[in-house]
């Protein structure tokens, strides 16, 4: 039961409303974006990162809409600096980046699942595999593949955020029917920027496809 993927009214039906993924996506064009033209310029002017943080004040006003105990507490004297210098360390930087968004878009995808399966009148477990197990029974086989990118997504970010980027047991168990070769215990996850637009694509397909 395909539905449009624009927030726009069809002939079966309310479309799935995108705008968390919308944003999730302007989100990644934007870190591609800049990282990007920072590093093809050597992260110059390092020595602005104060400013620049101080300068995110007025990113979002007020910074805290409710009395957080924490306000009384203001920053230090200290100048803000890079500990690390961004050139040299660059790889770590591009890995937790991709970490710091893989595990965004599964709260993304856990969130529209549960009002997927809400509008449904089902209920699923508590786990994200257990949303896509249930969704993927409203599912037309021949995009049984995205129902599989969804869960390499759980997978992934089970791996990264619970095993320190390595396989385990666990994580495996979620992929290991329809991935071949299986990642072995203890093997190091390796994610770059391009499956982040394979996860997406997979996670619109299935919400799209398992609609009411």
């Amino acid at each position: 039961m395909a539905r449009g993927t624009t927030g726009t009214l069809d002939s079966r039906g309310p479309a799935v409303d995108w705008e968390r993924i919308n944003v999730w996506t302007n989100t990644l064009y934007t870190v591609i974006h800049t990282v990007n033209s920072a590093k093809k310029r050597g992260f110059p002017n390092q020595e602005n990162l104060h400013v620049h943080a101080l300068d995110t004040k007025q990113w979002i006003v007020p910074e805290c809409s409710y009395a957080s105990t924490l306000l009384v507490h203001k920053g230090g004297k200290n100048k803000i600096t890079f500990r690390r210098d961004p050139n040299k360390y660059f790889d770590s930087i591009a890995n937790q980046l991709v970490s710091m968004l893989i595990q965004d878009l599964v709260v993304i995808l856990d969130q529209m699942m549960a009002d997927s399966i809400a509008e449904h009148g089902e209920t699923a477990g508590a786990l994200p595999q257990s949303r896509i197990q249930k969704l993927q029974t409203h599912l037309d086989q021949k995009y049984l593949w995205a129902a599989h990118g969804c869960y390499e997504l759980v997978a992934v970010r089970n791996v990264m955020t619970h095993n320190s980027g390595r396989w385990n047991q666990k994580s495996i168990r979620i992929i290991k029917d329809f991935v071949t070769p299986v990642p072995v215990v203890g093997e190091k996850l390796v994610v770059g920027v391009p499956m982040l637009f394979y996860y997406r694509k997979a996670m619109r397909t299935f919400l799209n496809e398992t609609a009411v």
